[in-house]
């Protein structure tokens, strides 16, 4: 069954563990693609904090299998579509947390 969803990032990330299926094709945005996510992620934040920033449609197969991180357990889904856009949105928080770190600011969770 298909079930469509709007969800924010946070949302999109919880309790979810994302699987890339061998079928996929490897990571080969440019930068002219990657460049296009930021412009767009720019203006988001320069704009009314209450936009929202559409990130087209990623389509991902819940699949039954489990994983599990100390107490918590995650729902592996692999993902069908949106895996270049997935991938990228990844890379930014990696940077962003990275960046956060050589700051020695602390991460602290957000909505």
């Amino acid at each position: 069954m298909i079930e469509p969803k709007y969800v924010t990032l946070q949302q999109l990330f919880s309790n979810r563990v994302f699987r890339i299926p061998h079928y996929q094709r490897f990571y080969s945005w440019k930068n002219k693609q990657r460049e296009d996510v930021f412009s767009d992620l720019l203006k988001l934040v320069a704009g009314n904090s209450d936009d929202h920033h559409f990130m087209a449609t990623i389509v991902c197969y819940r699949t039954p299998e489990i994983k599990e991180s100390g107490t918590t357990e995650y729902r592996v889904h692999d993902i069908v579509d949106g895996q270049q856009r997935l991938t990228t949105l990844i890379i930014i928080l990696k940077c962003i947390q990275l960046r956060l770190k050589k700051e020695g600011r602390e991460y602290k969770e957000t909505r």
